[in-house]
């Protein structure tokens, strides 16, 4: 929630296990967004100028600065989202860890300059080839649900092809957001290539509207549409990665002990706040009775607790209004 605070705005996160007031970030106006994207936009070029190996060296930097920092940052994820610890170090942390590597490898082959090569006779004494530019600044909106590895993936990814980056955590997680600008610094990137912006939904319409050439949107899909049709009236890109609605098919033949496994993580991880979480499952008649009732016998003995042990399965929802959707 946005409180008021010495005469400025500010926005408080509190842990959703225990209502705990865990700290507060500063917000801006919609007013102010393009002035951000302005001066990321002037300190982007001389990024863009580094060879794609100092890039990639930079992103090794910064998954180490995450390794000199998890369990730090898998502590604070656990309390300002709710997600059980286990899943905060398998499911977010460490999987940026690994990204950041394959960004840094495979990231200087994709954007390496390509020749073209002309089979026609009349081309033979042509030279081209294929470069690809970044665009300047990169919008990121991130989601309350995954707070770190979805926003963290399209900012590396972003940086990597030469670009600057302003980045809106979701309200709800701001303090896990604000960390992702800080493991960048820590890395030795150029300052103010990547900036935060806190705020509500009007803060992020200003972020999509503003000069920024691309913007990353992950959250509804009402939300998303607007996003969507703002970014195509402005003939910028956009990617959108919106809510979904999962089955879960279970054959005759299936391996129902590996089902049901699969089944109650894919349903109930992250307290089943999950995009691609399993919603309905569809079940072959014949094995359908044996399935629902081990499956019934599986979710009784998932352990709910504090999501700050390591032993907790579910964790609370992030918010209350998340609780009686």
């Amino acid at each position: 929630m946005a409180v008021a605070a010495q005469n400025r705005a500010v926005l408080e996160s509190f842990a959703p296990a225990t209502g705990e007031l865990l700290g507060s970030v500063p917000t801006i106006a919609p007013g102010q967004v393009q002035g951000i994207v302005d001066d990321v936009a002037e300190v982007q070029p001389f990024w863009a100028a580094l060879p794609l190996a100092d890039r990639a060296r930079y992103m090794r930097r910064a998954a180490q600065a995450i390794i000199d920092e998890l369990d730090e940052l898998t502590l604070l994820l656990s309390r300002e989202q709710g997600k059980p610890r286990n899943e905060s170090y398998v499911m977010e942390l460490m999987p940026t860890i690994d990204a950041l590597h394959w960004i840094a490898d495979a990231g200087q082959e994709i954007l390496a300059p390509e020749k073209v090569s002309y089979p026609q006779l009349f081309f033979k004494q042509k030279r081209s080839s294929i470069s690809l530019e970044p665009l300047g600044v990169v919008g990121v909106i991130a989601p309350w649900n995954y707070p770190w590895s979805i926003p963290f993936g399209e900012v590396a990814i972003a940086l990597m092809a030469g670009n600057g980056v302003v980045l809106k955590p979701a309200s709800l997680t701001p303090l896990i957001g604000q960390k992702i600008q800080s493991v960048f610094e820590r890395a030795g990137l150029p300052e103010g290539l990547v900036r935060t912006v806190h705020g509500g939904g009007k803060v992020g319409g200003a972020l999509v509207e503003s000069s920024a050439s691309k913007i990353f949107f992950t959250g509804s899909v009402d939300v998303g549409r607007g996003v969507g049709v703002a970014c195509a009236e402005r003939m910028k890109g956009s990617v959108l990665e919106l809510g979904g609605k999962d089955p879960m098919l279970v054959l005759g033949d299936a391996n129902i002990p590996n089902a049901i496994s699969g089944c109650l993580w894919g349903g109930f991880a992250n307290a089943g706040q999950t995009c691609s979480g399993i919603e309905r499952v569809y079940v072959m008649r014949d094995v359908a009775e044996r399935f629902t009732d081990e499956l019934v016998e599986g979710a009784r003995h998932l352990r709910v607790g504090d999501p700050m042990e390591w032993t907790t399965e579910i964790g609370p929802m992030v918010s209350r209004d998340q609780f009686e959707l």
